[in-house]
Parts: C-alpha cells; structure tokens; sequence
C-alpha cells in the first residue's frame, strides 16, 4: 500500500534518556550502545541518547552513539542555558544525523511574576545558539499542558520563528486526558499562524495511565511524532510505550511508522536484561 509521506508519524526513542528517570533503572554506556544500535537496526526515527549537561556520563554515551549510528537521528537534551547547549553540541558532534532537544518551562505559575518577556527571550536565545551548531533543533514546551494557553502560543510562536524544526507538547505531569489533550493540540494549530513550518510532537508520562491514548489523540489533531519509550520507562509512571504506540498506528488507515514490528518483543526482552542487570 502506498503511503503519503504527511502520514508517516516519526517515532522518537528515549529509552536512554527518559528511561533512566525511572527508579531502579540505570544502564551503562555499553549498553545505550548496544539498545541504540538494536533501535537503529528496528528503523526508529530518533534515539534521544541522554542529557549530558546534566548528567556527565552521558556525554560517552552520547558521542558513542552518534560515531556508531549512522541511520536514525541521534538526539542529546538540553535546558535552554547556553552551556548545556555547547556540552550537547560536543556530544552530537560525529553524528551523520544529530538534533539537538531544548526544553523552557511555560507554566507562568512556576514563573516569577512579569518574566514573560524573559522567558520568551530564553526561547529565542537558546534556539538561535542551538542552530549555529545542528540545523535540526527541537524545542518542548515543559509543563505545556498546565500552562496559560495565550502564552503557550507565544512562546511556540516564539520557537518556530527563531528556527525550532520540532515543537514537541509534553504533558509533563501525565494529567491530561485524550479529550483535553487533543483540544490542546487543536488549539495549538488553529492560533500558532506559523505552525505549519514545523513538526508537532508529544511527549505523554502515563501517571493516570493514558499516555498512549493521549498519543493517538494527537495524531488527528495534526501531530506528526510520538515520544515514547521501550516497556514505557520514564520519569514516575513512564512514558508511553514504544510498543504500543507502533502497534496502534499500524491498525490505523490513515497512518504508518517505519518501525520493524517483528522487532518489538526483541527490544522488550533486551531492555529488561538491561534493566535488570543494570551497572
């Protein structure tokens, strides 16, 4: 069956990177290596590798990965401080394909009174730094779905025109509900006028246990790539599951992933080794 290419939904791993958030889950720079290279060998979109300017061992795991892995692109986090944009642009460096990851948090209610301004400027700053280093830069809007919505939309407004490729809409805290979350989505592509220059990814934790449906809802409402993560490792309850998330866009009409299905139960299995093994 042939495929428009507008219908292919990207498939974003953070096994590695958000997976380790997870309590009791940790792996060494051997095995990211390993998984990072069984991921490739399953035609995942994007590997998110690990947070270097936070973590210091991910900085091997990072500049490891991107000698080895040549298909998928290899992505490193970072904050929108200017020094863990140089420490993620290090780490990418030997990348055939890198990205680097911004995040800003949005929710004004964590923010002092009358930074708006500053934060948007963060934004602006930090992508235009990012960009002089990766031509592809993705940008979250950390704790989007508890934020003000006329101020998200600045400041995805703001991202995109200071050259973000990706806008991902993290429900950070896991609290939305597929309905919620695809009006946010909808929202988002009705009064962000700039919005089709990009592509729209979400990044759902499963604390309530929806973040694969939240996932799916998104994709009608215009989102593009799906964050997700083997056996659902991530932060508290996890993201949503890699397996999941494939296995429900293959059973949709309008939509496909590149992702080898006969490779799910293999990457299950292995990432439990891991986990298991640990250091």
């Amino acid at each position: 069956m042939a495929f428009d290419v507008e219908n292919k939904i990207i498939v974003f791993d953070t096994t590695l990177r958000d997976g380790e958030l997870m309590p009791g889950v940790q792996m060494n720079v051997e095995q990211k290596v390993e998984l990072a290279r069984f991921l490739e060998t399953m035609r995942v979109d994007v590997i998110e590798v690990g947070y270097p300017g936070a973590f210091e061992k991910d900085f091997e795991a990072v500049f490891q990965v991107a000698q080895l892995v040549k298909e998928s692109i290899i992505c490193v986090l970072a904050s929108d401080k200017p020094e863990e944009i140089v420490t993620a642009a290090e780490a990418i460096q030997p990348a055939a394909r890198g990205r680097i990851h911004l995040y800003t948090p949005v929710n004004l209610r964590h923010i002092a009174a009358g930074s708006e301004a500053e934060t948007l400027s963060r934004i602006r700053e930090s992508i235009t730094k990012a960009r002089s280093y990766c031509a592809d830069v993705e940008w979250s809007a950390f704790d989007a779905t508890r934020s003000e919505p006329g101020f998200l939309c600045q400041a995805v407004e703001t991202a995109i025109s200071s050259g973000a490729t990706t806008i991902s809409i993290p429900d950070s805290m896991g609290g939305a509900s597929p309905s919620s979350f695809a009006e946010l989505i909808e929202m988002l592509r009705q009064k962000v006028e700039n919005i089709d220059l990009i592509v729209l990814s979400v990044h759902c934790h499963d604390d309530l246990g929806l973040a694969v449906e939240n996932s799916i809802a998104a994709l009608e409402r215009g989102a593009r790539q799906i964050e997700c993560s083997i056996n659902g490792l991530g932060a508290r309850k996890g993201n949503a599951d890699l397996a999941e998330v494939v296995r429900r866009v293959a059973q949709m009409p309008n939509y496909y992933t590149d992702v080898d299905l006969g490779q799910l139960e293999k990457a299950s299995e292995l990432v439990k080794q891991m986990v298991v093994q640990g250091y």
